[in-house]
């Protein structure tokens, strides 16, 4: 018994330091790892920042463009109005 305890206080006191670099280990690979999770989500929110400033350029693009095919229309519907009263006024005659 006195043997196996001689030889278990050596093992023990060199297994203190290996286990204190492992837990330092992985102490700095979970920084390292939460370091990069937090870089992740702020180029997620840059991106999506980027995504909503496009989208609502595109939006008043597309509204600009409606309005303008609007006046457009009703352009031609004015034109054609005219057209089909001179049209029947010189039939009338």
């Amino acid at each position: 018994m006195v043997e196996i305890l001689a030889l278990a206080i050596p093992i023990i006191a060199l297994s203190i330091p290996i286990v204190a670099l492992l837990t330092r280990y992985q102490l700095e690979r979970a920084k390292i790892l939460a370091s990069r999770d937090t870089t992740s989500a702020a180029e997620l929110r840059k991106m999506l920042e980027d995504l909503r400033e496009t989208t609502t350029q595109y939006d008043l693009a597309l509204d600009q463009t409606l309005q303008r095919i609007e006046r457009k229309l009703e352009d031609l519907e004015n034109r054609v109005a005219q057209l089909e009263q001179q049209q029947s006024q010189q039939l009338s005659r």
